[in-house]
Order: C-alpha cells, then sequence, then structure tokens
C-alpha cells in the first residue's frame, strides 16, 4: 500500500534510505492508513494530500473537528446546476444563431449524459429541428444556419445510431427520404430512435427515387422502411413517388413517415396504406406495435 500511495501521490517521504531500501517512520505509516480511510470514506485525495495527521483525524472524528487541531476548510468547486431541456434546446439555439459548431455539439452531449439518449432525441433533438426549420422558414436564420446545424446534429445522431451490440435476429429499418425532399435530419433523427429500440437501421439519406429505397429494402430484408418529409410541402412529383414505393416493396414491408410537410400528402400516404406519424414519439409507439407484430 505504501508504495502505491508513494507513487500516485508522492505524499510519503522516507525517514531514510539505504541502498535500494526505504524506511518510513511510524507517523508516516499512520498518515497512509488515515489517507485511505478518508478516501474510502469519499474524500477526493486532491483535497486531503496536504492535511497532517492531526488533521485526517479530525476529518474522520464523528465530530469532523478537534480541540487541539483545528480542520481546515478546504474550498470545493462548485457543481455545474444540471440544465432541463428546454434549457438545452434554448442554448442549442443560441449556439445556431452563433454558428457555433463546437458549442452545439457539447450542448448536445451534455444531454445525452444528464437526460439519457433517447430522452435526448425526444425532448431535445427532435423539438430543437422543428425550432430550426421554423425560423428558417421565418427569415429570423438564413439557410446557411440550418446547414451548420444539420451537419452537426446529423453527425451526433449518426454516433447515437450505432448500438454496442445488435442481436443478428434484429429488424432491419430503413431510413431515406424520397426523391425530392433535400432535408435529411428527419431521416437521420427516427434512425436513431430506432437504433434506441433494438431496430437495425440501414440509413440511406436524402432525396431518393423509389427504386432505391425499395432496393435496399428488399436487398436487407427490412421490415419498415421510414421516410422523412420535410421540405417542401408542395411536391406535385411526391404522391407518384409514393405510388411507386408501395408498387416496389413486398406487402410485409410498412412504409412509416413522419416530418413537418408529411401531412400535406396525406392522401398519397392514405392511397399506399402508409403509418402517418405526427411527432417522434408516435413514430416510436408504432415502431414498438410494429416489432410486436401489430401493424
Amino acid at each position: 500500500m505504501i508504495r502505491v500511495w508513494e507513487r500516485r501521490y508522492g505524499t510519503v517521504q522516507p525517514e531514510r534510505s539505504e541502498g535500494n531500501q526505504r524506511f518510513y517512520s511510524e507517523e508516516d505509516v499512520q498518515r497512509l492508513a488515515l489517507l485511505k480511510q478518508a478516501t474510502d470514506a469519499g474524500h477526493p485525495i486532491s483535497n486531503i494530500t496536504h492535511l497532517s495527521v492531526p488533521h485526517l483525524r479530525a476529518l474522520l472524528s464523528p465530530q469532523g473537528t478537534s480541540g487541539d487541531a483545528p480542520l481546515p476548510r478546504v474550498q470545493l468547486p462548485a457543481a455545474s446546476p444540471t440544465r432541463n431541456a428546454e434549457q438545452l434546446i434554448e442554448a442549442a439555439l443560441k449556439a445556431v444563431v452563433g454558428m457555433d459548431s463546437a458549442a452545439l455539439e457539447k450542448i448536445l452531449e451534455e444531454g445525452a449524459v444528464t437526460l439519457g439518449q433517447n430522452a435526448l432525441l425526444l425532448q431535445v433533438i427532435a423539438p430543437l429541428v422543428q425550432r430550426i426549420g421554423e425560423e428558417w422558414q421565418k427569415g429570423t436564420l438564413r439557410i446557411v444556419h440550418e446547414h451548420q446545424a444539420s451537419a452537426v446534429i446529423r453527425t451526433f445522431l449518426g454516433r447515437a445510431a450505432r448500438p454496442l451490440a445488435m442481436h443478428a435476429s434484429a429488424p432491419v429499418l430503413v431510413a431515406a427520404t424520397p426523391a425530392g425532399q433535400l432535408h435529411e435530419i428527419g431521416a437521420a433523427l427516427v434512425a436513431a430512435a430506432a437504433s434506441n429500440q433494438g431496430w437495425r437501421v440501414v440509413y440511406l439519406g436524402p432525396s431518393l427515387p423509389a427504386e432505391e429505397i425499395a432496393s435496399a429494402a428488399r436487398q436487407n430484408g427490412a421490415r419498415v422502411v421510414a421516410l422523412s418529409i420535410v421540405h417542401p410541402a408542395d411536391d406535385p412529383n411526391l404522391p407518384d413517388e409514393l405510388r411507386r414505393l408501395r408498387q416496389l416493396l413486398p406487402d410485409s414491408v410498412t412504409v412509416v413517415a413522419g416530418g413537418r410537410s408529411a401531412e400535406g400528402y396525406r392522401d398519397a400516404l392514405f392511397e399506399t396504406r402508409a403509418n402517418l406519424c405526427g411527432s417522434l414519439a408516435d413514430f416510436s409507439s408504432a415502431l414498438d406495435l410494429l416489432r410486436q407484430g401489430v401493424n
């Protein structure tokens, strides 16, 4: 124990040495024992390594004080306050306006630690993406703001969509945006959510024709094709793309669609028997039912 503490913290000086042999005083041994007790009790070694034997004994006493040796006060750094989901969203929007990619990434990482991955997706990233889209449409944010934020979020979601382990029999989901839909953050978001729920995700990215999406779904034995429909909301070609996709997919494959503009294509989605999800939470619920075999 003496050698370990000495090597790590350098707190013990030998009373004398002869050759390679070191000798420690009784006080040294007592101090090491007290340091061990203090760290076992939860005191950081950096806060107590300078204390003397009397001070260490006082620290470990039930009262925490000693009549003949007053315990020095140690100033600990104040803990950073934990921000809730709404505060994280506001901080993230500020980073987007300032085009501060590093700050935005740190905020997302903070949310993953304090909220957990799934809550981060539902309570922070999904509302944040919606707010960015709304501000862009109003002209408050420029297209460059949205593109930079999208790049950071997409990279973060790409990491989040990689599970540590995936069972070989996990169901497969293909995530993409149909032809003409260039905003891919929604697709990356549902890909990360599906991965968190135990689906094996094949992420295809933005603006793919029906033939390519169907080919990927068939090749990977997908049970679900998830489509993100964000912008534009009035593409006259999209209904035909949706119909073509349904024709090319096996009947066993379910199409799930969502996004800010998906409601504008409700008739075509209904015609193609697609499940329309109004939110990421709805999408997660739909995946649970589909995995249980409820369609």
